[in-house]
């Protein structure tokens, strides 16, 4: 039976390496770093790498497999050589009190995970290592990790943004959230181990496997079945995996039956209307992100600070190019008192109150209230007949910088719909 070990700890190199890249792109992160006058020569390495939104990813996976030696790039080498004389040096401060918060769930993390990793067969000693940094982006799209399965031993290292302490249950950051990600990982070291057995998956399904086969452990696991499983998903690819989980024999226990199933999957892939689901309406903002999506700005009453935050993470379109040639999507910005805005909180059930400066939306905690003269939205709008487009609602008076939606703020709405704080641009449901 396997041995499961929990632990918490700290990686100066990708500390450092977080915080270089957050001085790179200005994001306003949990915890503002120190000012530090990097070498040229990692600025532009990371430069070199783009500075969108997968760029802590990129660097941060990269680092996490030459840990495990699983990673020889020569720019990673130089990377780690020129961070170590400032990793040295880090002040961790805040990061002792992350740890020492994490440390005191390692129990019922280890408690979740052993009964769902008893029958997985890959090794004797399976061991999770937990990585708190304040200065990478909110968890959900600013995670990335690594694992690594010898003869007996298999090591999982997963590395997340920590907002403060007050913060972690609104970002999710909770004993099923590490778990989960632990899980993830041992999944993809079993599909790894058992390829032989179920042959070569097809072209399409691989990205999936991994989901398809967490969300099996985890629904055999019933005391641990909640509404928030369906996080593991991608909105967009959700019929993919009712689709799939439909085939799911249902039988108890996670053994050789999964080969069989992957089979089965794999004889009967794609999903009947695949073609027809991915032409659909994106129903989140981060998966339209995925989509690497085109952009023609249209703010007509003068209300953004900047197309910067937008340029970030989705191409901008020239001013002259036609909306919905060649894949190209608006990103309409309106004030909220405008008539093309009333249409749109009409489709989404924004209603005016009685006191005409406020607003209401039908949440799933239940009816929010939101004073349109502090307030931004940002919505995946349709009109009939007409391509998607982002709709960015803003107080018709503009502030001296007018207004912007935080970087890291935007990686990280799993929503069709976010309000923000106007002055700071930080989500606030």
């Amino acid at each position: 039976m396997p041995t499961l070990h929990v632990r918490i700890g700290r990686y100066p190199l990708l500390l450092e390496l977080c915080r270089a890249i957050n001085q790179l792109r200005q994001d306003q992160l949990w915890v503002v770093p120190q000012e530090r006058n990097y070498p040229p020569a990692l600025l532009n390495l990371i430069r070199n790498r783009g500075l969108r939104s997968n760029v802590y990813r990129y660097w941060g996976s990269s680092l996490l497999k030459d840990m495990l030696a699983v990673e020889t790039a020569p720019e990673v080498k130089l990377l780690k050589r020129i961070l170590s004389a400032y990793a040295e040096k880090k002040d961790f401060g805040i990061m002792d009190e992350y740890e020492d918060y994490l440390a005191a769930q390692s129990g019922a993390i280890k408690e979740y995970l052993s009964p769902l990793i008893q029958n997985y067969k890959i090794a004797e000693v399976v061991e999770l290592k937990l990585y708190p940094l304040s200065t990478m982006p909110p968890p959900q799209l600013g995670r990335f990790g690594a694992s690594l399965s010898k003869a007996t031993s298999t090591s999982i290292h997963l590395a997340f943004g920590s907002p403060p302490l007050h913060l972690w249950n609104d970002f999710n950051l909770t004993v099923a959230f590490f778990a989960r990600g632990g899980i993830h990982y041992l999944v993809k070291e079993w599909l790894l181990a058992h390829s032989g057995e179920y042959g070569e998956v097809k072209e399409g399904l691989k990205p999936h496997l991994i989901n398809l086969v967490s969300a099996i452990i985890l629904n055999e696991a019933d005391q641990f079945l909640s509404s928030d499983l369906e996080l593991i998903f991608d909105e967009g690819d959700r019929v993919i995996y009712q689709w799939a989980l439909s085939q799911y024999s249902g039988k108890v226990g996670f053994g050789d039956h999964l080969n069989q199933y992957i089979r089965d999957l794999n004889s009967n892939w794609p999903p009947p209307d695949l073609e027809e689901i991915k032409q659909e309406t994106p129903m989140t903002v981060v998966h339209s992100i995925q989509r690497k999506v085109l952009v023609s700005i249209k703010d007509q009453y003068g209300l953004l600070a900047n197309t910067q935050w937008i340029g970030d993470y989705y191409d901008i379109a020239d001013p002259s190019t036609r909306t919905g040639s060649g894949g190209t999507h608006t990103f309409l910005v309106l004030p909220w008192n405008s008539a093309e805005a009333e249409d749109v909180c009409s489709r989404h059930h924004i209603r005016n109150s009685n006191d005409s400066t406020t607003v209401e939306y039908d949440h799933t905690t239940g009816q929010k209230s939101f004073d349109t003269t502090q307030t931004l939205c940002l919505l995946i709008d349709r009109e009939p007949g007409e391509p998607w487009q982002f709709v960015m609602l803003c107080p018709s008076g503009r502030a001296d910088a007018g207004y912007y939606i935080e970087a890291s703020v935007l990686s990280q709405i799993h929503t069709p719909i976010a309000f923000v704080d106007s002055a700071s641009g930080r989500r606030i449901l």
